[in-house]
């Protein structure tokens, strides 16, 4: 397959726990690096749970480095050892700047998640550059890709949903995979503001006008950004739900979604499809920041 090195990865960070050596995010950012010619950026963590002796998580990152030299074009790492991980991990992704930043899941209790905000989910919420989370048992490189856009009237959104579908197929083409676009369209969510029509926008009328007003839009945006109309799918429900029925009907792999700052309060209220989409953890979820500059040429 002939890439176009001008939207090719060049930069990938693979953030992994020492002693992992079957470890799917840092199988996947091998494979992406060897067929783009990327440099790989390790950095590794020793799991607080479960730590390696003294001495063995260095030679293992070692070991680890040598072995993949002879795979990709470059590649160096490093362990983290700053406290809070979350925090060191976070400012790795700020000040090395990848294409993309790969990390494989941190399951975390449900108690632990209730407590604090859990390592994920913090990452979701602060990086400034494209994050995949990888689950332990997924495939090392995706075939088939979804893209999740929200088409709604907002300049913020548009801009949001451009950055979602470059950056979808920017890994599609990366890895040879198919692309597919997505809109979920939650009747209760997607209300008008007006408090009249908040009355009566559970009836069916209002329901079907709904979908037919989010149909176009979406049909206007697809046709944009070129894509097929065997590749595009509507859904009614639930957005985290609806993805997901979706990825499994057609065997995705990867679904690529935004996420939106926002104050506690609207997370409280609102929730989070990112961040939902993550915490199911049924199959790898890229997340795209809604302040990310777009890549170079």
């Amino acid at each position: 397959m002939n890439l176009d090195l001008s939207l090719s990865y060049r930069r990938l960070l693979v953030i992994i726990r020492t002693g992992h050596d079957d470890c799917a995010a840092l199988a996947l950012g091998e494979a992406i690096a060897a067929r783009c010619g990327a440099l790989l950026l390790l950095r590794a963590f020793d799991d607080p749970s479960d730590p390696m002796p003294p001495g063995a998580a260095l030679s293992w990152l070692s070991t680890t480095v040598a072995r993949l030299s002879g795979q990709v074009r470059e590649v160096s790492g490093e362990l983290i050892a700053r406290q809070p991980l979350h925090e060191a991990m976070r400012a790795d992704i700020e000040a090395l700047q990848p294409d993309l930043a790969i990390k494989e899941l941190r399951r975390e209790s449900a108690l632990r998640r209730w407590l604090f905000t859990a390592e994920d989910t913090f990452l979701t919420r602060h990086a400034t550059r494209p994050l995949l989370v990888v689950g332990e048992n997924q495939s090392p490189l995706p075939k088939r890709v979804v893209a999740a856009v929200d088409p709604g009237p907002a300049d913020q959104e548009e801009a949001l949903n451009g950055r979602i579908v470059d950056e979808a197929r920017r890994f599609a083409d990366a890895v040879g995979a198919e692309l597919h676009l997505a809109h979920a369209v939650d009747p209760i969510i997607d209300l008008p503001a007006d408090p009249t029509m908040q009355l009566v926008g559970t009836t069916p009328l209002m329901a079907e006008e709904l979908q037919a007003l989010q149909r176009g839009r979406f049909e206007r945006l697809a046709e944009t950004m070129g894509f097929d109309r065997s590749q595009c799918h509507l859904l009614i429900g639930r957005a985290d739900v609806a993805l997901e029925g979706l990825c499994e009907r057609i065997g995705a792999d990867l679904l690529v979604t935004g996420h939106h700052r926002r104050q506690p309060l609207e997370r409280l209220l609102g929730g989070s499809v990112s961040e939902g989409l993550i915490g199911t953890a049924r199959r790898a979820v890229m997340v795209i920041p809604d302040g990310i500059a777009p890549h170079a040429d």
